[in-house]
């Protein structure tokens, strides 16, 4: 039976369009992986449940008394105990290098007061740069002090009733209380979290995804082999088309800096200059991914798509951007280590927030340096290695 014309021409256009389908193997495989890649970056990598928040304990008292609280902490599952620290400068150096979202101190009369009757209280300092995790790491200390005292108050109700004599079994017990302080963000504004990662995205955009369009443009204008037989040579027209998206992401950079502060009142309160040079290693990685991006792709279409998987969902979900990394499962914590963003989150917001430098962030920096340098010359590499 001949099928009307109508029929027949949808046919051959669907025909046309599978067989353009499956000779573009790159934007099939990409197609494909996509909706994988997004379930399981989303699936494993958003987590609003803020666990095992790593903290250090400094129990000045240690007393059987103290010792239970601190142990009280370890074995609740809130908390991860990094260390118990010997005094107030390892508490000190543990917040200020990332290593510890929170301090417990315990005070050297904490046993005395509780055996006299007397209140007392455990401080908790709180880096405040995540402002989502210091207000649940406050709201678990609380419940572990009430938790603690609610033992100490079934202890004495069971030793009330083995004994003939007993009055009010909690007339002793002291209460205790948690004296909270938020470093570096005491307000827990959000906005001071926000804005420092905000500058990684827009700067990997910028960087990775435009730089890798540009270029990919070229090959789908056909004026590619235009520049194969003339005088300029490919490093001279890779230097020529980042150039552009380094000033533009640059200009970005102040724009964002200068609103920040305008518009929401977030200061720098570290070296602008530190800032800076933390930026331009972060942008030669971003850099790279474009030119990297643009060796694998041939359409824009493509270009895209790479360019999102390998930047951009990368420096917001694998970062620290939006989602704390040690709540992330273990083996997307060794996959975000793959990726520049990871580090310079964490040198921006401690020189946004903490007025660190390079005394301490010093490792982000080498690692961002010999990122940029791998990549880039890798890129460059298949770069040239495609034109010629």
């Amino acid at each position: 039976m001949r099928l009307p014309r109508s029929l027949r021409t949808i046919r051959a256009i669907l025909q046309r369009e599978f067989i353009d389908v499956l000779r573009d193997p790159r934007s099939l495989a990409l197609t494909l992986l996509w909706p994988i890649s997004m379930l399981v970056m989303y699936g494993y990598g958003i987590r609003y449940d803020v666990d095992n928040v790593p903290i250090t304990i400094l129990d000045s008292s240690a007393t059987p008394e103290s010792r239970d609280l601190a142990e009280q902490m370890r074995r609740s599952g809130y908390f991860t105990v990094v260390r118990f620290a010997h005094d107030d400068r390892d508490v000190e150096y543990d917040l200020m290098n990332d290593a510890v979202k929170a301090a417990v101190v315990i005070p050297r009369e904490f046993s005395d007061r509780l055996r006299a009757g007397e209140p007392t209280a455990v401080q908790v300092l709180i880096d405040g740069s995540d402002s989502n995790s210091a207000t649940i790491a406050q709201g678990y200390a609380l419940a572990i002090v009430n938790q603690f005292v609610s033992t100490r108050i079934g202890g004495a109700d069971r030793r009330a009733g083995a004994s003939s004599d007993a009055g009010d079994p909690t007339r002793d017990l002291a209460p205790i209380r948690i004296a909270s302080r938020v470093w570096y963000n005491p307000e827990l504004k959000s906005v001071n979290f926000i804005v420092p990662g905000v500058i990684a995205v827009i700067m990997m955009i910028v960087g990775a995804i435009l730089t890798a369009l540009s270029i990919v443009k070229e090959k789908e204008r056909g004026t590619i082999e235009q520049i194969l037989v003339s005088p300029i040579r490919p490093l001279e027209m890779m230097i020529g088309k980042i150039v552009p998206y380094m000033v533009i992401a640059l200009v970005d950079l102040s724009i964002i800096i200068g609103a920040g502060y305008l518009l929401f009142g977030v200061p720098i309160k570290g070296s602008m200059v530190q800032l800076a040079v933390f930026a331009l290693l972060y942008l030669f990685c971003a850099l790279g991914v474009g030119v990297l991006v643009s060796t694998i792709a041939d359409t824009m279409q493509n270009a895209m798509l790479a360019a999102i998987f390998m930047s951009l969902l990368p420096s917001v979900l694998l970062s620290g951007f939006v989602f704390p990394l040690e709540d992330l499962p273990t083996p997307i914590q060794a996959v975000s280590y793959l990726f520049p963003a990871r580090y310079f989150v964490t040198a921006i917001r401690g020189i946004y927030l903490k007025r660190v430098g390079l005394e301490v962030l010093w490792p982000e920096a080498v690692l961002l340096v010999v990122f940029a340098v791998g990549i880039v010359s890798f890129s460059a590499s298949r770069f040239q290695e495609r034109l010629e």
